[in-house]
């Protein structure tokens, strides 16, 4: 009888073998719902913020997106030109604006196209560049005065500007840098800063259609001798 004393062997294996297979199964039942505890509590636009790698992405993303993002984001040439609605976050230089823009689906339409140094992803917050203009390479009188006409135009600006709602008339350049017309209701931000003599007009960054404009008023405040011109003869 010598394989009756292999019962018992046999046995305790295929008892093994059923404990084994039930714990694969009870991991293939779990796996699904690990899987879909990584996005975490989805957000009102269907996605969420990822903590591992610092980027937003949609999960279920909502069925309005496209019609609401027109609210806050309009292309007229796609990823090239448009206009963006927004909040002035924060300014800490005279040649450019952060920009909050309170939709995040709108903002997500930018991300790919603005240079990583130039965003907050987090904050959805963009800077913007002012176009046509530039406090910052107006002035050339000595570090001193460099220095203070600087800290003005950027004290002028975060008075000017702070926490209003604006429209950016932008262009986004190939290096990721967005460039912008602002406008606080019909006021022409840009067109301000020349005519205080914060800035020249600047003729490198495309065609101004309201050149005509800049011309005039830089040409009022260099009569006034406001602003820069005030050490200019």
């Amino acid at each position: 009888m010598p394989h009756a004393q292999h019962g018992p062997y046999v046995g305790r294996l295929l008892t093994a073998s059923l404990a084994l297979l039930g714990l694969l199964l009870g991991v293939a039942l779990l796996w699904p719902s690990a899987a879909t505890a990584h996005p975490g509590t989805l957000d009102e636009y269907g996605g969420h913020f990822d903590e591992r790698t610092g980027i937003y992405h949609y999960h279920r993303p909502k069925a309005d997106l496209v019609r609401r993002k027109r609210e806050y984001l309009t292309w007229i040439t796609p990823s090239t030109d448009g206009e963006l609605r927004g909040d002035v976050a924060s300014i800490d230089r005279p040649d450019a604006i952060w920009v909050q823009v309170p939709y995040r689906p709108a903002f997500q339409d930018l991300v790919p196209l603005v240079a990583r140094s130039d965003r907050d992803d987090r904050k959805q917050l963009v800077r913007v560049w002012f176009r046509f203009v530039s406090p910052e390479a107006s002035v050339t009188l000595g570090r001193e005065y460099q220095d203070w006409f600087r800290k003005k135009v950027t004290y002028e600006l975060d008075t000017k500007l702070k926490g209003k709602a604006i429209t950016v008339q932008f262009h986004i350049y190939p290096a990721g840098r967005m460039k912008g017309m602002v406008l606080v209701g019909e006021e022409n931000v840009n067109l301000w800063l020349v005519l205080n003599g914060w800035s020249y007009p600047v003729l490198t960054d495309g065609d101004n259609p309201h050149v005509e404009q800049f011309r005039k008023a830089e040409d009022n405040a260099r009569k006034s001798k406001t602003g820069l011109w005030e050490r200019v003869q």
